[in-house]
């Protein structure tokens, strides 16, 4: 069991959490789905969907996007989608860096289907699926 009393299994996807975009919606085609899942760190296994574009975030208390990470900057980074492919990330002058696939990005980078984003000790893999059906509308 974890703090909260939930015995998931630590390993288990939670689907569900969506991020809250700073920048209309819309950018990014009905029919894309993008996705950040944590891959090592706290939270592992928790998917945030980002599907609706616009610009979020990433850091600690106060973010759109908000990791449990002791190593995150409040306003760690800022990731973007403009449209279809137009995916960047851009460091926002934190004090451990971000990580694009194991390069440090000194202002932006762009980011691609599978790419590995490191913030902290938190390592996130963004994917992009295309020609999807949405759950919702």
């Amino acid at each position: 069991m974890d703090e909260k009393g939930s015995s998931k299994a630590a390993n288990e996807t939670v689907m569900g959490e969506t991020a809250r975009p700073r920048l209309k919606e819309g950018m990014v085609p009905p029919d894309t789905g993008i996705y950040l899942r944590v891959e090592e760190g706290m939270g592992t296994g928790r998917i945030i969907t980002v599907s609706a574009g616009g610009v979020y975030v990433i850091g600690r208390e106060g973010a759109d996007i908000v990791l449990d990470d002791v190593k995150a900057s409040r306003k760690h980074a800022e990731i973007g989608f403009y449209g279809p492919g137009a995916y960047v990330i851009r460091d926002l002058a934190s004090t451990n860096g971000t990580f694009l696939n194991s390069r440090r990005v000194s202002e932006k980078a762009k980011l691609a289907n599978n790419d590995l984003i490191r913030i902290g000790e938190t390592l996130l893999r963004l994917t992009v699926v295309e020609d999807s059906i949405p759950l919702s509308r």
